[in-house]
């Protein structure tokens, strides 16, 4: 048998990792930090099946925070993940991080306050535009897939514009990862308060890893009022990915940004919950 030439196998290890991190650096460093600057025009805009509704009820059995149920427990109907009450105010969210970011940036981005006796989560962008998550691999999106929360916009980016790189900025957004693939690049669906796409804006742009960008707020008639949401994120999942997902979510995240238009953006995010199907 035939001797390899002395280093060919160092030769291929080093060639491996060039691949690997070529694939790295062509992750959208947009879907998690900045937007990049275009030229081009920006597609027109498709409309997007509203899907999902969750309306309260006293009588549904409820978990408390990260109390996943057991598979096939029918009893508890709806999971709260997160309701920021556990944090002191003034303080960064417990069990949050910066998603590749500085969490130094994100401490002074995301911070949590107190109004009539509830804790939420404030965000004001000082042009960091920083995401921060909450990882969440025991969320089984194929028996809970419905993920509401209240969000509230209070200062829109001027001419925030989801489509294009050099306005691309929401007052409030929140992301839904459920998959990613074998190098870590998150499969992502980003629901946004826009402020000038409409309703049911549907958008991506081009590049690895860039976000599906789906509207469900749009401009000033709602400002300064907290809005309940509430989505399926496995039937959009579903119908981007052209398959289900993954029995363990990757998790969510939240971002309120202004850097790219240079201006201010602020906004508040609270009581996220998800829900079996019907409940």
């Amino acid at each position: 048998m035939k001797k390899r030439p002395a280093g060919a196998g160092r030769v291929l290890c080093w060639l491996a990792g060039g691949v690997l991190l070529c694939c790295v650096a062509l992750v959208d460093p947009s879907s998690f930090l900045r937007p990049i600057p275009e030229v081009m025009p920006p597609a027109p805009v498709s409309a997007w099946p509203r899907t999902g509704t969750v309306p309260f009820n006293p009588a549904v059995a409820w978990a408390g925070p990260a109390d996943f149920p057991q598979r096939r427990d029918d009893l508890q109907q709806s999971i709260i993940i997160e309701d920021f009450g556990s944090a002191d105010s003034g303080s960064f969210p417990l069990t949050w991080e910066a998603w590749r970011g500085d969490d130094g940036l994100a401490r002074n981005t995301y911070t949590i306050q107190e109004e009539n006796g509830n804790r939420y989560l404030h965000a004001a962008d000082d042009g960091s535009s920083i995401i921060i998550r909450k990882q969440l691999s025991e969320w089984d999106a194929n028996e809970f897939p419905v993920l509401s929360w209240r969000w509230r916009a209070q200062v829109l980016p001027e001419g925030g514009d989801e489509r294009i790189g050099s306005r691309n900025d929401s007052a409030v957004a929140v992301y839904v990862v459920l998959d990613q693939n074998f190098v870590g690049v998150p499969k992502t669906l980003k629901y946004v308060w826009s402020t000038t796409l409409p309703v049911g804006t549907y958008h991506r742009r081009d590049g690895i890893g860039r976000p599906h960008v789906i509207v469900l707020e749009s401009g000033e008639e709602k400002l300064g009022r907290w809005v309940e949401e509430s989505v399926d994120v496995h039937a959009d999942y579903l119908r981007i990915f052209g398959k289900k997902p993954p029995r363990k979510a990757v998790g969510i995240g939240i971002l309120t940004d202004g850097n790219a238009t240079g201006t201010d953006s602020q906004g508040d995010y609270d009581d996220f919950v998800v829900h079996r199907r019907g409940s």
